[in-house]
């Protein structure tokens, strides 16, 4: 019986290590290091467009069916809405949104994206503050090639002590 114990352990050892192997692979496989990649360069034209206040390349990083959720705020839906969206919220004092992406994930043309915004909130001469939020972000593949954003929400996190 002990001969089949170490024999049964090496089976499960070696089915363990084989599995973590496919996974690695598959996870790679599956475009994911691509469409990440993609989506981190996105995330700083974003920020660039944001800091600008270009409203127009914002709302044509979104799908044409895009919808955002803001924290305590109607759902906006839309291209068109959108960038009005993100030109009231400039508009508003918050002047710039560095995105850091914390994990992404895809499944074929459909990708989502988990991370933080660190936003700079500067209003008639104030002295800037900054606030932190958490994001996801379902992305689409288009046509061309390029990722957009489809659906976008985030809330913020809470002040660190």
């Amino acid at each position: 019986m002990p001969k089949n114990r170490g024999f049964l352990v090496l089976l499960a050892v070696m089915a363990i290590v084989g599995a973590s192997g496919v996974a690695t692979v598959t996870r790679a496989a599956d475009g994911t290091r691509e469409a990440k990649e993609a989506i981190e360069k996105a995330n700083v034209a974003f920020s660039r467009a944001f800091e600008r206040g270009d409203a127009g390349v914002l709302a044509e990083m979104y799908t044409a069916d895009a919808i955002v959720f803001p924290p305590d705020h109607e759902m906006v839906k839309g291209r068109d809405a959108i960038g009005e969206f993100w030109k009231a919220t400039r508009d508003s004092g918050v002047t710039s949104a560095t995105l850091t992406t914390l994990d992404v994930g895809r499944s074929g043309d459909v990708a989502y994206e988990v991370g933080t915004v660190s936003l700079t909130i500067q209003s008639d001469g104030k002295e800037a503050t900054t606030a932190m939020a958490k994001y996801v972000v379902v992305w689409k593949r288009a046509a061309d090639g390029s990722w957009k954003l489809h659906r976008d929400i985030w809330n913020g996190l809470p002040e660190r002590k």
